[in-house]
């Protein structure tokens, strides 16, 4: 009961701080940039003001987190759609692929499209991408594609991949790999690219004012379905209470990412909020490799201190989903095995011990996560650990743990871009991957196993034994929640479209 009243204190004192900060924001709405006042009207396909919680770090897909995709991928495309079931589909610029043999896919190129500078989007272009993708000292995506020995494009419309072994998600991976213009990207490099993106999207790229807004208009040469509007400028404010603020005197047309306690204060004043459950899970990552959690008794016994009911409880009021898995990546899913929170058992394998442990989480990236944070740390606190806390911002955060420079703890989201476990398998727990926190050579044989197995049915008892080994066996992952989704819509707009891999679609959204 202590954790619940502790958290739910910590909550109302965040809430009145942000109720606060509410007023400054009403007082000087236009300080958050691309709210002009020719631009503040409704008028059916003018273009589109949305609002995100932070600056994102970069838009170049190759080396950029996806968090960040909801700007990129108004102007560049996956190479393969998804579904609603989340599967891949034929509607994008990869249209089919067949598995030729056991180490040999065989994908199809949409003829005829081209990137907005002019370059074709042809084999070639996908096949370079895919290329980056893998050998990129920087690539996010790059621990994924370790198996692709050849990437091939015998012709305009045909890319050939090759394995070392068999490797049955490569179509899923493809799905969260964004097409870049070969002979602009090597032009530009990273920086130059993210700083005026090329693609084939919808939209293409019309300027941004450094550290305050981004703006994309229309693609009228684009080879699908045309945008409804204009196009779209994104700001961002990292206040919540300013969040809601700006959607509440209309001066934006969506607000992303309201906690629970905003989008219940706008759904009270009329506002039109949206919420989802997302595949987003937010998760501590222990690192085993050094102290205080290259000791397994010290990484029980912060697994078992942290209740992540009474997170979900205490900070959202339910709106959020606990999570006791790492490899259960649609909503709905849960593992078979899991572990239980029990402080008695956490404070009794510290002993007298009083371990330090370092909290790393992104400050501002993710609904309340100061105060998941703080929550984390109180549990271990009470079993006897001694905590420091180092809020990053989110590009950061993200460098240090792959430059392995994260001890302790890091709170983060897992975003299963792909709806396939071998995402977090080989984002996360393999030996090479984003993380690194736990290496060791059962999960990487293991993780090997699956993916060679035919499909993803055959994969599944494979994929519940490697989250067992490493959420409940070693505790080197404590899953905390799967994050419920808030956006709310100004009067007369429509249309926006949010999906639970993190993902927007503006094109039919009207005010």
């Amino acid at each position: 009961m202590m954790i619940m009243k502790s958290l739910r204190s910590l909550r109302s004192r965040r809430f009145l701080a942000l109720a606060a900060a509410l007023t400054v924001a009403s007082a000087g709405l236009t300080g958050c940039g691309g709210s002009d006042s020719d631009n503040s009207g409704s008028s059916g396909t003018a273009p589109i003001r949305a609002l995100l919680a932070a600056q994102p770090a970069t838009l170049d897909p190759i080396v950029g987190a996806r968090s960040a995709q909801i700007v990129w991928a108004t102007m560049l495309e996956p190479l393969i759609n998804t579904g609603n079931d989340l599967a891949p589909t034929d509607t994008g610029l990869v249209t089919s692929w067949t598995r030729t043999d056991a180490t040999t896919w065989t994908f199809k190129v949409r003829p005829d499209i081209s990137f907005s500078n002019g370059e074709k989007a042809d084999a070639a272009a996908v096949a370079n991408t895919i290329t980056l993708t893998r050998d990129s000292a920087a690539s996010q995506l790059k621990s994924y594609f370790g198996n692709v020995t050849a990437i091939e494009a015998p012709d305009a419309t045909t890319v050939v991949v090759k394995t070392k072994t068999p490797q049955y998600d490569i179509p899923d991976l493809l799905a969260t790999v964004y097409l870049v213009p070969p002979k602009y990207y090597q032009e530009k490099g990273s920086e130059g690219f993210a700083a005026a993106p090329v693609g084939t999207g919808p939209y293409v790229w019309s300027g941004a004012n450094a550290g305050r807004d981004i703006s994309v208009k229309k693609n009228p040469d684009y080879w699908g379905t045309k945008a409804t509007n204009e196009g779209i400028t994104f700001t961002w404010a990292n206040e919540a209470a300013q969040r809601l603020a700006l959607i509440q005197s209309k001066s934006v047309d969506v607000s992303f990412d309201l906690p629970p306690a905003q989008a219940s204060t706008a759904k009270s004043a009329g506002v039109n909020v949206v919420s989802t459950e997302t595949a987003i899970k937010i998760v501590a990552f222990l690192d085993s490799t050094k102290a205080p959690f290259n000791d397994p008794k010290l990484r029980e016994a912060a697994a078992l201190a942290i209740d992540r009911d009474a997170i979900v409880k205490g900070i959202f009021d339910g709106q959020a989903v606990a999570d006791a898995g790492l490899l259960n990546v649609k909503p709905g899913q849960q593992p078979t095995q899991s572990v239980t929170a029990d402080a008695a058992k956490a404070k009794e394998l510290v002993g007298g011990a009083n371990p330090t442990v370092q909290i790393t989480y992104p400050a501002a990236q993710y609904t309340n996560i100061e105060e998941v944070s703080q929550a984390v740390g109180g549990s271990l606190e009470k079993a006897g650990f001694k905590v420091s806390y180092v809020p990053l911002d989110y590009g950061t955060l993200v460098k240090r743990i792959i430059g392995r420079q994260v001890p302790g703890i890091s709170i983060f989201a897992g975003v299963p871009n792909v709806a396939v476990p071998d995402y977090f398998v080989s984002g996360f727990m393999k030996t090479k991957s984003i993380t690194g926190n736990c290496p060791d050579p059962q999960i990487d044989t293991l993780a090997q196993q699956a993916l060679e197995q035919n499909d993803a049915q055959q994969a599944n008892p494979i994929y519940e034994q490697l989250n067992t080994i490493g959420v409940v066996q070693k505790h080197c992952y404590v899953p905390l929640y799967r994050q419920v989704f808030n956006y709310a819509t100004g009067p007369g707009v429509s249309g926006v479209v949010f999906g639970p891999l993190n993902t927007v679609d503006f094109t039919k959204t009207t005010r």
